[in-house]
């Protein structure tokens, strides 16, 4: 199923991000990708939004048409432009990217020993169609000492991480269990991204 889904989009695909995690996951899937990382300035107004997963997929959206407009008059214009954000809450507390170590550690010690949420939204954008969407997971860490929380901050993985933790490194050791797509926890959610890439395909 993977290989036909790559195949229906065999062609100059862009992943509008920088961050390494979704880079793996993307060429999992086999796709040869050009990374093209998006230049909005997220300055959407988070307060209009009654639901995180609408904000986080209208962000991921407003970052791929940032990339289509610098793109779209190429000699050989994107077949596929993928874009996704993702954000950590916790009793509607958003968590983005710690400041400083003090930061991640304030974040990290609020997360202890409770279930928060991960959100990623994500938009997929041919040269005529376009899908958002975004998934959810909740996350458990375990019962941790401040000793384990600095131990991890002082590997230095915490600080470009929303929430302060990547669970695909060593942040993976804070994480008691978890409920929904580990990839979305990663940032790409990839059983939905290839559903939605067939659902594209098919239109």
């Amino acid at each position: 199923m993977i290989e036909q889904t790559c195949a229906l989009f065999a062609g100059r695909v862009i992943l509008a991000s920088s961050s390494p995690r979704r880079q793996e996951i993307i060429k999992k899937l086999g796709f040869n990708v050009e990374i093209v990382p998006s230049q909005y300035n997220e300055n959407l107004e988070r307060s209009k939004y009654n639901n995180h997963g609408d904000y986080i997929k209208d962000l991921a959206k407003l970052k791929v048409l940032d990339v289509y407009e610098r793109l779209k008059n190429d000699k050989i214009s994107p077949k596929l432009i993928i874009g996704a954000d993702t954000l950590v809450c916790l009793d509607n507390v958003i968590f983005g990217k710690p400041k400083d170590k003090n930061d991640a550690f304030r974040m990290l010690s609020c997360l202890n020993n409770k279930v928060h949420t991960v959100f990623t939204g994500v938009c997929l954008k041919t040269p005529t169609k376009e899908v958002t969407f975004y998934e959810t997971t909740d996350v458990k860490f375990g019962n941790l000492t401040e000793n384990q929380i600095n131990a991890y901050i002082k590997t230095g993985e915490p600080l470009d991480k929303a929430g302060g933790y990547g669970i695909q490194g060593v942040g993976g050791c804070l994480v008691e269990k978890i409920n929904g797509d580990y990839y979305t926890v990663m940032g790409l959610p990839l059983y939905s991204v290839i559903k939605h890439l067939n659902n594209l395909s098919d239109d």
